[in-house]
């Protein structure tokens, strides 16, 4: 009975083991999943803005005032 839970504690420290290296190349992963999503969201971003310059259309053509207290 000893061996078999000895097994069983080897086979849920190896399961361990590999579920944490799963979970760590799972974070990489992820990490440039987003970096690679935040250039797509910047590159579209830079074509609507280069868009409407070719369509000689500002998105803002106010001034900002300096706010003095």
């Amino acid at each position: 009975m000893a061996e078999a839970a000895k097994s069983l504690e080897a086979q849920l420290e190896e399961q361990k083991q590999q579920l944490e290296e799963n979970i760590r190349q799972t974070e990489t992963q992820m990490g440039r999943l987003k970096e690679q999503y935040l250039k797509v969201l910047g590159a579209l971003e830079f074509a609507a803005i280069q868009k409407q310059e070719a369509e000689g259309t500002e998105t803002d053509t106010t001034i900002p005032e300096d706010v003095t207290s």
